[in-house]
């Protein structure tokens, strides 16, 4: 199954696969051996499959406390060292299922892990533990006002947790790197987890209904849209785990079209990311001629209105010029006020003409960027 799951990875053109490593597991009572078996067989796949691992520290020995854990944490990098060189510090801490400590306890323990782990292997990377509810930032708040434990410095690249709605995903990973920037972390956030099933009983967007296919089709606008938000990692659940609540069983790739999808994408990314970029430049040029054509619009009414005015000053010139005059005096004056009314009269028509002609061309223009907006679209979907 491990090899399996490095060689799916592999063929979808991951940049890491992210790994649990049970503390437990390898440090089993506080007198014996460390048992590394495990985490050797997981470090052999990654140098043969050219995969580097994002290890997930994790589940510590009974009775270890936030220290220990560090001191754990530490052991591993060290045993890892040429391998693995990116550690996140537990998995979901925010989340009472993954955690049941409180936020102080988890401060301390990522500023012993980070401490350990650097003092050890300097080079490598520390992950601030994914975060399940970054919409509700209180607990991190807590973590990071915890007295002697530094825990906003003790971590080189944060992480967090997204799923739901396409829009809701893009614009909850802007909100919680805006909230980490303005606590003074300018580093990295990868999105840690992120999936969207298959089981149309479950498929929460809209947009994105009916099975495979719409699943396929998420993760397409998804991973666009995190990327034009400036997310440099984002972790894709790959294989479904019946392990997990019923909501997250049918999130896996393998052996669906999203596979192909998201394939797609890690291969041609830059390409994509350009199509996305040129996308929204005519977006950004279609409202602007939109709005240029609106205003021209309005001022071809006004320049109509003025036009039926001046039409009816013609009509009423012409009409006090065929009337039977006794002053040939009169007659001329009324002759000149004919013609100057006739002479506004094509200066209205021009401006009328000019203003309708100019709203057409701007909305010409406006569908032209439309359907190039359209045409991106298809080729972002993959269409």
């Amino acid at each position: 199954m491990k090899e399996r799951i490095f060689s799916e990875a592999k063929a979808l053109g991951t940049a890491y696969i992210r790994v649990d490593i049970e503390l437990s597991g390898i440090f089993a009572a506080p007198d014996a051996e460390p048992n590394w078996t495990a985490l050797d067989e997981t470090m052999e796949l990654s140098r043969r499959h050219d995969l580097p691992v994002l290890g997930i520290l994790l589940a510590p020995p009974a009775g270890a406390d936030e220290a220990d854990f560090g001191v754990l944490a530490g052991e591993v990098a060290e045993h890892a060292k040429g391998t693995i060189d990116h550690w996140e510090i537990l998995n979901e801490p925010d989340a009472d299922w993954a955690f049941d400590g409180t936020p102080e306890e988890y401060a301390r323990m990522l500023s012993a892990s980070y401490d350990a782990i650097k003092a050890t292997a300097p080079d490598d990377t520390v992950l601030l533990g994914g975060l399940a509810r970054p919409h509700e930032p209180g607990w991190l708040e807590r973590v990071f006002a915890t007295p002697g434990a530094d825990a906003l410095h003790k971590f080189d690249v944060a992480g967090v947790h997204l799923r739901g709605p396409v829009d809701a995903v893009v614009r909850r990973y802007g909100e919680f790197k805006a909230w980490l920037a303005a606590r003074g972390f300018e580093g990295p956030l990868w999105v840690t987890e992120h999936g969207y099933p298959a089981d149309p009983a479950f498929q929460v967007d809209r947009a994105y209904t009916g099975g495979d296919a719409a699943q396929a089709a998420y993760l397409t606008q998804a991973l666009v849209g995190l990327g034009e938000a400036g997310a440099p990692q984002v972790f894709v659940t790959l294989r479904d785990n019946p392990e997990l609540g019923a909501q997250y069983v049918s999130e896996g790739l393998v052996g669906r079209a999203s596979f192909a999808a998201v394939q797609r994408l890690v291969q041609n990314w830059d390409q994509v990311m350009a199509w996305r970029d040129e996308q929204r430049e005519n977006e950004r040029e279609q409202r602007l001629e939109q709005a240029a054509a609106a205003i021209s619009a309005s001022e071809a009414r006004s320049a109509r209105a003025k036009f039926r005015v001046a039409r009816l000053r013609v009509h009423a010139a012409q009409d006090e010029v065929a009337r039977p005059l006794r002053s040939r005096k009169l007659k001329a004056r009324l002759s000149r006020r004919l013609a100057r009314a006739r002479a506004m009269l094509a200066g209205r028509r021009t401006m009328l003409l000019w203003h309708s002609a100019h709203a057409r061309w701007h909305w010409d223009r406006a569908t032209e960027r439309g359907q190039a907006v359209e045409l991106l679209k298809q080729r972002i979907a993959g269409g």
